[in-house]
């Protein structure tokens, strides 16, 4: 009965994710001006001369938070020539009325806004592939249709502890994301995470639940190439909690986890195993 619990508790935070999703009330940011760029087909990074240092610091602090490489994975090894691929979807609750973001992209028209609900969907393909009992690689690749951006990811993951007879186990992971595409800016994200899980199965070793928790440090860097502004490049310090859950059936995996930060992230994934 508790197995089934999980379950439902995994399925509870799917559902509550999409509150406040479907309407964003920019009435309350009657007073900012969005900045217009046709260019586009839809929101892209093009620095504005009003951008300051501050905004600056602000933006590559919370873009680290936005493009952080999430694989959505428990902290048990996938074992030496396994592999998984998937989709997944970050979901970010930045304001993009502040400056930080406003300041940072141009739009198509003046009532185009960054995001449409309560958070910044950021979709992705990811690839991951045990390369020996201990360390598994994984990759990540996304790109805004329409728009002047994308990102690209990496993430070694390697297995202290893989307690079989008891199912818990711990990992620490190294990632890196970076941004291609804008002509303004570079932004790269670094990440060391450590991660412990516990799987509990439900029939078999083919119908598991694996909740997990765990803690990030990150650097960020930014540096902007345009000469609309003059702004020094930023190296931002920063820190996130998560807890998740991975439910796998058979070859399928569906995955949730929730980042606590500044600006908080609930991320999802639906892949296969094989």
């Amino acid at each position: 009965m508790k197995n089934y619990n999980l379950i439902v508790i995994v399925i509870g935070l799917c559902h509550i994710s999409q509150f406040g999703y479907g309407q964003h009330d920019h009435g309350q940011h009657d007073n900012v001006q969005l900045h217009v760029n046709p260019r586009w087909e839809e929101c892209s990074f093009q620095l504005d001369s009003t951008l300051t240092q501050e905004s600056w610091h602000q933006f590559t602090r919370e873009a680290a938070l936005v493009a952080y490489f999430r694989p959505l994975i428990d902290a048990k090894p996938m074992g030496k020539k396994n592999f998984e691929i998937a989709l997944l979807q970050w979901n970010t609750a930045i304001d993009d009325a502040d400056d930080a973001w406003n300041d940072t992209f141009v739009h198509p028209d003046s009532a185009h806004w960054l995001k449409e609900g309560s958070r910044l969907p950021i979709p992705g393909l990811t690839f991951r592939a045990g390369i020996t009992d201990r360390l598994d690689l994984g990759i990540y690749w996304t790109r805004s249709i329409g728009a002047n951006y994308g990102f690209w990811g990496a993430q070694l993951q390697y297995s202290l502890v893989n307690n079989v007879e008891k199912n818990w186990a711990a990992s620490t992971r190294l990632n890196f994301v970076s941004m291609y595409g804008p002509e303004d800016l570079n932004l790269n994200v670094m990440g060391l995470d450590f991660l412990a899980s516990k799987e509990f199965l439900i029939r078999s070793d083919r119908f598991t639940i694996s909740p997990y928790v765990g803690v990030s440090t990150f650097l960020s860097n930014s540096h902007e190439k345009t000469t609309a502004v003059e702004l020094d490049d930023e190296h931002v310090v920063g820190a996130q909690g998560m807890v998740g859950a991975v439910l796998k059936l058979a070859l399928v995996r569906v995955a949730v986890e929730y980042n606590f930060s500044e600006v908080s992230t609930l991320s999802y994934k639906i892949g296969i195993a094989f």
